[in-house]
């Protein structure tokens, strides 16, 4: 059975699991839906597959990398990646749902989620290639996110073809939470890990307000260089820096973790404060 969309935080929030069966080594098939070789970043396609549990799934690839994922079916609006539903726990958490800033937009599969599952919340998406935008529509449910909620028209949905460090220099609103999601590769966009971008992000959130990144980083080691990197900028600037791990059981394997940077205390299950991780 799919997951379902549902008007409310009830609804399904099921996995996407894993499409590589990690012990067999063996790939799910795929289709290729669409071919779009000029994307700003590199090729882009749009593969229907299957997770663990049979349930389809559609995946957009970036230059040989996932950026996002979305089920078929009734469970077009759910989330995917299980870091997208770590973003939502640490909001929901954090009474951060209400006016959201998402900076790389992608297939826009948190901010359906958010329209969908919180009624309060109004999200701008900030994408800088208008080939992701277009394919959100046209293959990845934007379209009836817009039919079924009428979130563009009712202004809860707001799409920003722009560069996101463009943006927050100029913009004047302030957020409950900014997620950024701005990836080349694996790997998230220099140019938003800098200090002026992480002093424009401080600046663009009230008082009480979140940064949420997703690291691909292992958390001691060798490969732990990525959250390495970026602890300390945060650490000068926001008074609590909290990092969630997504999945791994061993440290120093490289997984994806949700650092989160704020100036209030919130109480997050499973963060590790990142004074304490010794990076």
């Amino acid at each position: 059975m799919s997951p379902t969309c549902q008007n409310g935080p009830e609804g399904s929030r099921m996995s996407l699991s894993h499409l590589i069966d990690g012990l067999l080594g063996r790939v799910a098939p795929m289709r290729v839906v669409a071919r779009y070789p000029h994307g700003m970043f590199g090729p882009v396609r749009v593969l229907d597959t299957h997770d663990v549990d049979g349930l389809p799934v559609r995946i957009l690839e970036v230059d040989g990398s996932w950026q996002s994922a979305t089920y078929l079916d009734d469970g077009w609006c759910e989330l995917a990646f299980p870091y997208h539903r770590l973003y939502d726990d640490v909001l929901v958490a954090a009474h951060a749902t209400g006016n959201v800033l998402m900076l790389g937009g992608g297939a826009c599969a948190y901010p359906k989620y958010a329209i969908a599952h919180h009624p309060e919340a109004t999200v701008d998406v900030v994408e800088v290639d208008p080939l992701m935008l277009e394919l959100a529509r046209r293959h990845f449910f934007l379209d009836r996110l817009e039919e079924r909620y009428h979130a563009q028209a009712k202004g809860r949905l707001r799409l920003h073809q722009a560069d996101a460090l463009d943006f927050l220099r100029t913009t004047d609103q302030r957020y409950d939470a900014i997620l950024n999601d701005c990836f080349q590769a694996e790997e998230p966009l220099a140019s938003l890990s800098a200090p002026e971008a992480l002093d424009l992000v401080r600046a663009r959130l009230l008082p009480h307000g979140l940064y949420l990144i997703n690291v691909v980083s292992a958390l001691k080691g060798p490969d732990s260089a990525p959250l390495a990197g970026l602890l300390p900028l945060f650490g000068e600037r926001f008074k609590t820096v909290l990092v969630l791990p997504c999945g791994a059981d061993e440290a120093d394997l490289p997984d994806n973790n949700v650092v989160v940077a704020t100036d209030a205390a919130p109480e997050l299950d499973g963060a590790l404060d990142a004074s304490a991780l010794g990076l």
